[in-house]
């Protein structure tokens, strides 16, 4: 699972990673569902960036305000066949800039905030899907995977992170096999993470 998330990396690192123009610096410590931030996604040959609602609202919902699920997350081994994701799947697949996200490990009785972040300091690419939904606009919702060894001894879930020479495999809707993407969906190894304990105020925000 993934519910919280952080995004504080400079323009210039972003730009650099996902190949833009510009990428106007978003400083944020605690993202949550339904706020709007910046995905990247592939548009005329080139990439883009869009802001989104995080929660994906599939484009076939008639009126959003009957549909109360908030689809945050999406299980990569069952995205290609649910009925909420498998159209965004195949042809609306994004990348969500992060600069770390937030897991909660329960010891002693006690849930405490872990900010997991890349041991190289580079933001995180996370694997996304997104729907434009013609009331709405555009939404998305954040893959998850299994867990490395680091992150199990945390949560049975993690989002899924690409590496920068996947972006363009995973971004291009040409690619309209979702068997042949099965392996940016792995976890990443657990030597490219560093996890640390953060205050309790996170999950309050």
């Amino acid at each position: 699972m993934c519910g919280r998330y952080t995004l504080y990396h400079d323009e210039e690192d972003l730009t650099t990673l996902f190949e833009l123009d510009t990428f106007e610096p978003v400083r944020r410590y605690n993202i949550a569902p339904t706020q709007v931030v910046p995905i990247v996604r592939a548009a005329d040959g080139a990439r883009e960036r869009l802001d989104a609602r995080w929660g994906l609202l599939p484009r076939w919902v008639k009126d959003p305000s009957t549909f109360k699920t908030l689809l945050f997350n999406a299980r990569a081994e069952t995205a290609a066949e649910k009925p909420s994701f498998r159209d965004a799947m195949r042809r609306n697949r994004c990348a969500v800039p992060a600069s770390g996200f937030y897991e909660w490990a329960k010891r002693d009785g006690t849930k405490r905030p872990h900010h997991v972040v890349r041991r190289d300091g580079a933001p995180m690419i996370l694997a996304g899907l997104y729907a434009v939904h013609p009331e709405v606009g555009a939404t998305f919702a954040v893959l998850t995977t299994s867990p490395n060894a680091r992150m199990q001894e945390i949560h049975d879930r993690m989002p899924v992170i690409l590496e920068p020479g996947d972006l363009e495999r995973w971004l291009d809707p040409r690619n309209d096999d979702t068997e042949a993407l099965a392996d940016l969906l792995q976890p990443i190894a657990s030597e490219e993470l560093e996890l640390y304990e953060v205050g309790k105020g996170v999950g309050n925000a």
